[in-house]
């Protein structure tokens, strides 16, 4: 990817949650060498950020989030229309369909199946199928139906005693050149 693509794309990371004391998706935002924000983990937080974010300082938002218990990096490939019931760092709990009568799955639309699968072999990047049913997924569902004009994509990142925050600096830039 070259500068120029590289300052227009925008990368969210999440701060601590939960038992996530030093959350590696912030720290991996940081350093990705474009555009960040380190995002609170809570719903408001989500909703403020998309509801302010300057739309025409960016064409592709990636969204970074870790995903406790995974052991790879893992592009998420759709968002569901559902949240589960665990509390964000607020105490709020948005449990149910996140938007009444909207679709139940949403594509990704940053990877292409192509960029991905240039990746491969590759033992410590798996495409993933489930974004899960907390703030990551409730994010990602969100930015699709806010950003229908840009590219958009989410990230589950393991943590950093599955794989060293230095190899997923690494990795991630593997990604980011398939954009």
């Amino acid at each position: 990817m070259d500068s120029t693509a590289k300052a227009r794309t925008l990368v969210t990371g999440f701060g601590p949650f939960l038992k996530v004391t030093e959350n590696p998706s912030g720290q991996l935002a940081e350093r990705s060498g474009c555009p960040f924000k380190v995002l609170e983990v809570s719903f408001e937080a989500v909703d403020a950020f998309l509801a302010s974010v300057d739309r025409s300082s960016f064409d592709r938002l990636l969204m970074i989030g870790v995903a406790t218990g995974r052991k790879l990096v893992t592009p998420e490939l759709f968002a569901r229309n559902q949240i589960g019931e665990v509390l964000d760092v607020r105490g709020v709990s948005r449990f149910g369909p996140i938007e009444e009568g909207a679709p139940l799955l949403l594509g990704g639309t940053l990877w292409t199946a192509a960029g991905i699968a240039s990746l491969f072999p590759n033992e410590e990047i798996e495409e993933s199928l489930d974004a899960g049913s907390y703030l990551c997924n409730y994010f990602y569902y969100r930015a699709l139906r806010e950003l229908p004009d840009k590219r958009v994509g989410f990230l589950h990142i393991p943590e950093v005693t599955m794989i060293p925050l230095d190899r997923q600096v690494e990795l991630f830039g593997m990604l980011i050149k398939t954009l």
